[in-house]
């Protein structure tokens, strides 16, 4: 019988000795959980390469105009870098708060209790983004008026 070997089959044995239902359900609600969970670390890691590229971009520019190729105005207050370092930071938060939310699903997934996930990591990361996305259209807005 495949639960008295040894080996990885021991479990799926047990599982299917119990109900022939179980495990099939429970192998959907799991790989549900993992496509979510990556879901969230390619939007965590989208985030932080944003975020990179426009604070690479502000720093070529400085370059650009140390050499006096372009001239451009002294950045007052919120700048390129500090916005990219918060993308960065935003997707790092992200793609942490996702493994948790992975290992908390699947270990209720595992005791049975299936039921909805919380949704604050989806209103903190909204209200973050929404946040971001009004420091940027004001720094845009800022530097047309100039």
């Amino acid at each position: 019988m495949l639960w008295r070997s040894r080996g990885r089959w021991r479990w799926y044995a047990r599982l299917m000795a119990e109900s022939p239902e179980k495990p099939l359900e429970t192998l959907r609600l799991h790989q549900a959980n993992e496509r979510t969970m990556l879901a969230w670390i390619r939007t965590g890691i989208a985030l932080m390469a944003f975020g990179f590229a426009i604070a690479r971009f502000g720093l070529f520019l400085r370059q650009i105009a140390a050499i006096g190729a372009v001239t451009i105005p002294a950045p007052q207050g919120l700048g390129s870098a500090w916005l990219g370092g918060a993308l960065v930071a935003m997707g790092t938060v992200a793609n942490l708060l996702a493994t948790v939310r992975y290992a908390r699903s699947r270990h209720a997934i595992e005791r049975g209790d299936v039921g909805a996930p919380s949704a604050t990591l989806v209103y903190v990361l909204g209200v973050t983004a929404a946040l971001v996305g009004l420091a940027m259209t004001v720094l845009l807005t800022r530097s047309l008026g100039e």
